[in-house]
């Protein structure tokens, strides 16, 4: 009699808790979902949410300044680069074979200048009278042959065409006695201001042009403008690039910056100054205020 009373009373009071918990777990629900929507609504009051871009403040296209063939490229993207440090290298033998004829060049003018300003020598002066001497007796020997000639041919003697090969050998030999002559009048009148100025001339001339041949060997050479980061790489060695050709793409990983756009709606809710929370996809358990 005890075991049946007892089972009779635990299953009044297993009925009873059912009873209890069928009305009250009703009631207990619906306020949890009215706490969460209320939670959710003080969230969304709060936050603001925007999708954008991340993105350096400091970005920069790597271009050549000539045209070339690219002989090396000596990063990756992803790599990090130092300011100065050479990204590509352009093939600089045509360059460098201009450079050295300038020297050349430039090299012989300076000497003609220092020749110049110094003025001529004694031994220049006596070589312009030695020429004039040969050049004189050349003439007269040849006005002799011509003369002869044309005693003869008058007499019929000799023909009309050795006459003239005469005639023609003393207009060279004259011709050759004019040019030996103004030269040494040349050398003994000295260096006119004009020659000076004519190879102070060649030698400015020149000293510019290897001036930019040097400078245009530095485009060959392209460095980095930047401590960055290498986002984009386009060309690899053994291309030819013209000038203006992209040839990578350059970051300043320690200037970045969000580009964002907000609702119409909401931009009137944002102000300077209020902190912001960025997630990114990379990272997506984390949170950067």
């Amino acid at each position: 009699m005890k075991i049946k009373r007892f089972s009779i009373s635990m299953i009044t009071l297993l009925v009873a808790l059912i009873g209890f918990t069928t009305i009250i777990s009703p009631m207990f629900l619906k306020d949890r979902i009215a706490g969460a929507k209320a939670e959710e609504v003080k969230v969304k009051e709060t936050y603001l949410m925007a999708k954008g871009l991340v993105e350096s403040e400091e970005e920069i296209e790597i271009g050549s300044q000539v045209v070339g063939i690219i002989s090396e490229v000596t990063v990756n993207e992803g790599d990090t680069v130092k300011k100065g440090q050479p990204l590509v290298i352009l093939d600089n033998s045509k360059i460098i074979t201009r450079i050295k004829l300038s020297e050349a060049k430039l090299k012989e003018a300076k000497a003609h200048q220092r020749e110049v300003e110094v003025g001529y020598r004694n031994e220049d002066i006596k070589m312009a009278q030695s020429r004039m001497n040969r050049a004189k007796i050349i003439y007269e020997k040849a006005q002799n042959e011509c003369e002869r000639q044309k005693r003869l041919y008058r007499k019929e003697a000799a023909t009309l065409v050795d006459f003239e090969r005469a005639e023609e050998k003393m207009k060279v030999a004259a011709a050759e006695l004019d040019e030996t002559n103004a030269n040494l009048e040349k050398f003994l009148k000295g260096v006119r201001k004009e020659e000076i100025e004519r190879a102070e001339s060649v030698v400015e001339k020149t000293t510019s042009e290897l001036n930019y041949y040097r400078a245009v060997l530095k485009d060959y050479t392209i460095l980095s403008p930047i401590d960055g980061l290498v986002t984009d790489r386009y060309r690899d060695a053994g291309e030819t690039v013209t000038a203006g050709t992209p040839l990578m793409n350059l970051i300043n990983p320690h200037k970045m910056r969000i580009r964002a756009e907000l609702e119409e709606s909401d931009v009137g809710k944002v102000a300077e100054g209020q902190p912001v929370e960025v997630s990114v996809d990379a990272y997506q358990d984390r949170v950067y205020q």
